[in-house]
């Protein structure tokens, strides 16, 4: 028999996607010279300081600081504001310095990027790691010139380690792809949609969604409990894989199923398709739908003139419901082929929940075998506020209510609105005198409902069966204090969730959050404690 701690071992060690990364050309602008564009990070800081005697290490907190990240976004954005505003005039550097140290009443505002893609921002690891370098070596070594300064010989060994990497990658390329480093074959940009399709051909990715009852039978639910939506209708199923949900529509009595993937698991869905008698009834196409759609050579969408898309079915479902970010691709199907007044989204509705647990992830290196690790909580603490976590989180770790925060509904909503903002409540447990909360923990139901259809849907929550998306756990800085809530007290706040710039399949996240109480119904909030979350999800 299984149990529930069987699906937890299923989705526990799911090994990793396998991803192709290819060299990013990013282009760094220095603060003194915004419109200036250098190859490195390590070439625009010396060009600040070289021409303009301003070094922004100098500026930014030492790397002890608890706060490191988000201090350091505020002073990379206030000289940016500083400089634009300078724009026309001398820039005045010891100006700039005085503002720098100047502290604002709303620093907040300097969140927001103030320069598109910037780089000084999205590698703030690189700015780190020279400050921590700079912070362990004070004096200058004694053959140093007085004009080399230590930030600058830093600089150079930043530099020479980024070449040694570069070199690395074509070495690695020539060894084990025998790739001719021609001009027109070395790949000099982020081909995110190359490494994501390419994680789609391993078989293992196929077989652990398959495994997965609870996605699986909900979709074979929803489909073949509803089939007076397929039958003699056009379905288009995006993303296919292995064609399950092509195979459930067929069997749902589809007179036609188009099934669209852009990895090479496409191959073996055509045999698929063979091997269960379902040729005449699912063609199965190779491509992007985007690609598909405006007839950008290569294959061809089975579609008749004036012939629509009755049904536009899809698991584009990611860690967090939006990782990896799939939902555009079936958006672009759904505005340019599917019936405008018959058609549907299958699933029709998505929506995130936000809730909050306690964990001893940190405390257990207190004591490691009757051993004290405790040099290693820093080094713990780090990574998890830098990186958001996908865990299964125990229903008993939850300690306070599950709370809406956001519903797309799939048949209306727009590209723009999967970047939001949005409003959260969080109280405790009504069993709870107090509680501690750890971590945020994002998960998401989905919803598969229409007009005269038999409703179906799934959820993805900590109180339900495990599922292969898991839950996805954004933490507190436990050095600032973790919130800790009386009884009568909330967390609230803004949870902010976005597509990174770089690559817009992983997502970035901000949270801002207060912790207090309306001491009577009507009156002003009572703010006890406030900070800030900084987090993402990334496939690198």
């Amino acid at each position: 028999m299984s149990t529930e701690n069987d699906e937890i071992d299923t989705f526990s060690n799911d090994s990793e996607d396998e991803h192709i990364t290819g060299e990013e050309t990013i282009q760094y602008f220095p603060i003194t010279s915004p419109n200036t564009p250098f190859p490195s990070l390590v070439d625009a800081l010396a060009h600040d300081q070289s021409i303009h005697g301003f070094n922004l290490i100098d500026h930014i907190p030492s790397t002890s600081n608890n706060d490191f990240y988000e201090e350091t976004i505020v002073i990379i954005n206030k000289c940016r504001t500083f400089v634009q505003k300078s724009q026309g005039s001398d820039l005045d550097i010891d100006t700039l310095k005085t503002f720098l140290a100047s502290k604002e009443v709303n620093e907040e505002d300097y969140f927001r990027p103030v320069l598109d893609d910037d780089a000084f921002l999205m590698y703030i690891d690189d700015l780190e790691d020279i400050k921590d370098s700079q912070q362990s070596s004070p004096v200058a070594p004694a053959d140093s010139s007085p004009s080399e300064t230590i930030s600058q010989l830093q600089m150079k060994i930043l530099a020479l380690e980024q070449q040694l990497t570069k070199a690395s990658s074509y070495v690695s390329n020539i060894l084990n792809e025998k790739q001719d480093l021609t001009p027109s074959s070395v790949q000099t940009g982020p081909d995110n949609d190359t490494y994501y399709f390419s994680s789609y051909s391993h078989s293992s990715i196929h077989e652990t969604m398959l495994r997965d009852s609870v996605r699986t039978e909900a979709y074979q639910n929803a489909i073949l409990n509803n089939s007076q939506l397929f039958k003699d209708k056009i379905v288009m199923d995006i993303g296919c894989g292995t064609g399950i949900l092509s195979l459930f529509a067929a069997k749902a009595g589809a007179k036609k199923v188009i099934a669209i993937d852009a990895s090479d698991m496409y191959k073996e869905a055509r045999e698929i398709v063979l091997l269960n008698g379902y040729q005449d009834v699912i063609s199965v196409v190779h491509g992007k739908v985007e690609d598909l759609i405006e007839n950008k050579g290569g294959e061809k969408l089975p579609l008749e003139e004036g012939e629509q898309v009755d049904v536009v079915i899809s698991e584009w479902m990611g860690y967090g419901l939006f990782f990896e970010t799939m939902l555009p691709s079936v958006m672009v199907v759904r505005d340019a082929l599917m019936n405008k007044e018959s058609g549907t989204m299958w699933p029709s509705r998505s929506i995130l929940f936000l809730e909050g647990a306690k964990d001893s992830k940190i405390e257990y290196w207190s004591n490691v075998y009757g051993f004290n690790m405790n040099v290693m909580k820093d080094r713990v603490v780090k990574e998890l506020r830098k990186d958001a976590e996908v865990e299964i989180v125990n229903a008993k770790d939850i300690v306070t209510n599950r709370d809406q925060v956001i519903v797309h509904d799939l048949n209306t909503c727009k590209d723009e609105e999967l970047d939001f903002g949005v409003p959260f409540e969080l109280k405790p447990n009504s069993d709870l005198d107090s509680c501690q909360i750890d971590k945020l923990v994002i998960s998401f139901d989905i919803e598969f409902n229409t007009r005269g259809s038999a409703p179906t849907s799934f959820s993805t929550g900590c109180q339900t069966k495990p599922t292969h998306w898991k839950q996805t756990t954004l933490w507190f800085n436990p050095y600032d204090g973790v919130p800790v809530l009386a009884s009568n007290e909330i967390l609230k706040g803004t949870f902010h969730m976005e597509r990174n710039d770089v690559n817009p399949r992983d997502m970035d996240f901000l949270v801002r959050w207060d912790v207090g109480s309306y001491p009577e119904i009507g009156s002003v909030f009572a703010n006890r404690m406030s900070g800030t979350i900084m987090s993402k999800l990334s496939s690198n």
